[in-house]
């Protein structure tokens, strides 16, 4: 068969015809995307330690107007995981709004060793800042040095030449601070150590708060939150989601004789006094969700944010379900009715929302930075896989290990979790090869009861993994803040530094693995320009931001590696 010959004027002919109609394809592509409209106000709600399953285990209790309401108005990403390890609050809150991973935005944990000077560095910690806004002397300063590029919070500052107002809310530092990068209007969280319970900021943002602040503050509902008891909202009995209120993997608070109902605060405080601020109990409270849903309800109205022609944006985060969650575990009675009650603060701030900015007017996203892994003494009492790493005798055995070795010496120089920091300067002085000492104890603790797999700093700067517990750790690494060696632990396993407790002695529990109780969380969005629906997709919270940048045509964060989420630009 023979095939037609196609002269050039043919070929010019098809040219023509083809841009002929290219105006008119782009118009129409461009009046698609140009018809999505921008939000007055973005609200962005990060909930500490929300599994996804949460959403759906109190689901029966929930009001109308809370997490039901983003369910059933919004879109809802059943399939969202982290895309690396540690599995911790700073790294979570500095992934969702960068849009990268701590290999590149440098927040490698909530602390990290620091090889310089020896000591424990925090997140957020800043000496060269002081506290601002705290009734009594607080010299712990706070700034957000230590990310490494820029936020979605930062991007929209730089397009609107600052206008755009950018505020951020927490009872943690580092749930306020991290959110709001580099150029935040302003970040506020609640300084519990010191009495009475302010809100504060830093030198960073401001030299003194602002009078709204100064005002709410000087109210002392701190305290009087505290003078209330704390009983379930339902009767204790219609909790049949969670385990017995008493049991044997929950502690006792405040001297009580047992972890159960009701918790009397007033007297509770007085005990706490005797050994740490009684305002700490504000975060194993719901009433903490509460005074910070008042606290954003007030920067809403004195910042008047979503006022203007420029888009604004709130960061809140949520902490009690952390702090709880790590005491009572996700099977307690405890936490259930911290999500009942925060589900009552979140319909309060989405009636708010509806009449100071407008039903259409506002986005929403509402995550969490990390999951859970239930307490191991209750995943041993169900025949599920747990255990205890008890990294005390691993350090004493890999200490021993190096010294037979290479000679008695320090050659550890930190060692309480689940990364091992050499010291560099005696590997150097006794011109060793520090590649080859990094791999000896890699295999040496690779043999160690527990231990799931091992890689070295050398292998996650020479070698690319694409998939598996590996490239989560790459994509957690940082070389200069990072350790020298990583143990990955068998699922159901908790980390236990200095002790050689038992497994049925274990309570409270805690997270930062790679496995799906860590990194499976919530992932709702609700307001303008957003579609109801569902999705099943393999997303991640750090396409949070590219998608942000996309619908108020910003700029990507600087170390943005996430994807726009496509599903909510129908």
């Amino acid at each position: 068969m023979s095939v037609p010959r196609v002269s050039k004027s043919d070929n010019m002919k098809a040219y023509l015809f083809f841009f002929a109609f290219l105006p008119y394809s782009g118009q129409l592509l461009m009046g698609q995307a140009g018809n999505t409209p921008k939000p007055k106000l973005v609200v962005g709600i990060i909930v500490d330690q929300m599994r996804f399953d949460q959403l759906y285990k109190y689901e029966d209790k929930f009001s109308e107007g809370g997490f039901k309401r983003l369910l059933r108005e919004g879109f809802n990403f059943k399939n969202t995981t982290f895309n690396y390890v540690p599995t911790y609050t700073a790294p979570g809150h500095a992934s969702i709004y960068t849009g990268t991973t701590p290999s590149y935005h440098g927040i490698i944990g909530n602390l990290w060793y620091d090889r310089k000077n020896g000591q424990l560095r925090g997140n957020v910690a800043d000496t060269t800042e002081t506290i601002v806004g705290s009734k009594t002397a607080n010299s712990l300063g706070a700034s957000p040095r230590n990310l490494l590029t820029t936020t979605i919070s930062d991007e929209l500052r730089l397009a609107s030449n600052s206008r755009s107002r950018v505020l951020s809310v927490s009872l943690k530092d580092r749930g306020a601070i991290l959110p709001g990068g580099h150029t935040a209007s302003a970040a506020y969280w609640f300084d519990w150590e010191s009495s009475p319970g302010y809100f504060v900021t830093s030198t960073y943002y401001m030299d003194e708060v602002p009078a709204w602040v100064s005002s709410f503050n000087k109210q002392e509902k701190s305290g009087a939150f505290l003078d209330t008891t704390w009983n379930t909202l339902y009767p204790i009995a219609e909790y049949t989601e969670s385990s017995p209120d008493d049991n044997t993997y929950e502690p006792s608070l405040g001297g009580k004789p047992k972890p159960t109902f009701p918790y009397n605060f007033k007297e509770m405080r007085v005990k706490y006094r005797e050994i740490t601020s009684e305002y700490q109990l504000l975060l194993v409270s719901p009433v903490g969700n509460t005074l910070l849903t008042e606290f954003a309800i007030e920067a809403i109205k004195n910042e008047n944010l979503g006022k203007d022609a420029e888009v604004d944006l709130l960061n809140i985060s949520y902490s009690v379900t952390d702090v709880v969650g790590h005491t009572f575990g996700p099977q307690s009675v405890e936490l259930a009715d911290v999500y009942l009650r925060l589900d009552r603060d979140l319909e309060t701030l989405l009636n708010f929302l509806d009449t100071s900015v407008g039903k259409e007017a506002y986005l929403l996203f509402l995550t969490s930075d990390h999951g859970v892994l239930p307490v191991a003494s209750f995943l041993d009492q169900m025949h599920l896989p747990a255990g205890v790493a008890r990294i005390k005798r691993y350090r004493e055995s890999l200490n021993s290990y190096l010294n037979s070795l290479y000679g008695n010496q320090p050659w550890i120089s930190y060692f309480e979790e689940d990364q091992i920091y050499l010291n560099w300067d005696l590997i150097r002085e006794r011109k060793l090869n520090l590649a080859t000492v990094q791999q000896q104890v890699a295999e040496f603790m690779s043999g160690q009861d527990g231990v799931h797999s091992v890689l070295t700093a050398h292998e996650l700067q020479t070698e690319s993994y694409s998939n598996g517990l590996r490239a989560l750790l790459q994509n957690g690494y940082l070389a200069g803040r990072s350790g020298d060696v990583f143990l990955t632990f068998h699922p159901g396993i908790v980390l236990n530094a200095n002790s050689e407790i038992d497994i049925a002695q274990v309570k409270g529990t805690t997270h930062g693995t790679g496995y799906s109780y860590d990194r499976h969380v919530p992932l709702l969005w609700m307001g303008t320009g957003i579609p109801k629906g569902e999705s099943v997709r393999p997303v991640s919270p750090i396409d949070i931001s590219p998608s942000l940048a996309m619908f108020l045509d910003l700029q990507l964060p600087s170390g943005s590696v996430g994807e726009p989420l496509k599903e909510i630009f129908k």
